[in-house]
């Protein structure tokens, strides 16, 4: 890691604030640059399979599908029994191939086809609004399509940003994930929004970590409110571990 700069004492006193965030982290974790990685109908279709797996099992059970059908029209037309087999390494195929399936049917109902790209053309708020009436797509889906393949300055919030935007005192103790987005999307300006985004979820996989954060590396430990929290409980396991060892020599030496 690289080494930031230390804050003045006046700024160990405050609350962190989201242009912290992209003062701090972003020397630390370097430019992010923007790239649309698929089409939104694409970008629709693979949050789906990314829910409740991992991001390899997600990529695998998206290429599948893509690779046995060609395109989201083929996906389409496919019944949900065969959309199921080749999502199945993905886990939670039969969840997921029936929301496929719907969602699809959906959106070629009220277009007539997949192509989303108008939706760049609208305001943020009706584009959002848009994708929302949509069967099982919510304020993080709709922001990930919107944010990810057409480049619009919205927050998606997973479990990463949400960890870590509550651990900084970004967001209150009581607020909901849903409620997340709204709060921390206007922190920031529009053009800030995704690096802010990455920013958060780079941290959040490397330091603020969900189990046995690395708050001794943590670049905002000056003002986090949760670092003397979490440092006293690593301190009490620790002594907990502590206290087990002599007992377990004690066994093995009987």
């Amino acid at each position: 890691m690289t080494t930031a700069k230390k804050p003045s004492s006046r700024t160990r006193r405050r609350k962190v604030s989201a242009q912290d965030v992209l003062e701090y982290m972003g020397p630390e974790y370097g430019p992010v640059e923007w790239h649309s990685r698929y089409t939104p109908a694409e970008e629709l279709v693979y949050t789906i399979l990314s829910q409740h797996t991992s991001d390899l099992n997600s990529g695998r059970a998206f290429n599948n599908l893509m690779k046995t059908f060609g395109t989201i029209e083929g996906v389409a037309d496919a019944s949900a029994e065969d959309i199921e087999e080749a999502i199945r390494r993905g886990g939670l195929a039969r969840q997921k191939a029936p929301r496929i399936k719907q969602v699809l049917a959906q959106i070629r109902d009220e277009i007539g086809g997949f192509d989303l790209s108008f939706l760049a053309e609208m305001p943020l708020e009706e584009a959002k609004a848009w994708l929302k009436r949509l069967n099982g797509i919510g304020p993080k889906t709709a922001a990930i399509i919107l944010c990810f393949s057409l480049g619009m300055p919205a927050m998606p919030v997973d479990t990463h940003i949400y960890r870590v935007s509550q651990r900084l005192g970004l967001i209150g103790p009581k607020v909901n994930a849903e409620k997340a987005h709204d709060i921390l999307e206007p922190m920031v300006a529009p053009e800030d929004v995704f690096p802010f985004h990455m920013y958060l979820i780079r941290h959040g996989r490397q330091v603020c970590k969900a189990q046995r954060p690395r708050c001794g590396e943590c670049l905002m430990g000056w003002g986090c409110p949760t670092k003397p929290k979490m440092e006293r409980a690593a301190v009490a396991d620790a002594r907990k571990k502590a206290k087990r060892k002599p007992a377990a020599k004690k066994r093995k030496a009987s």
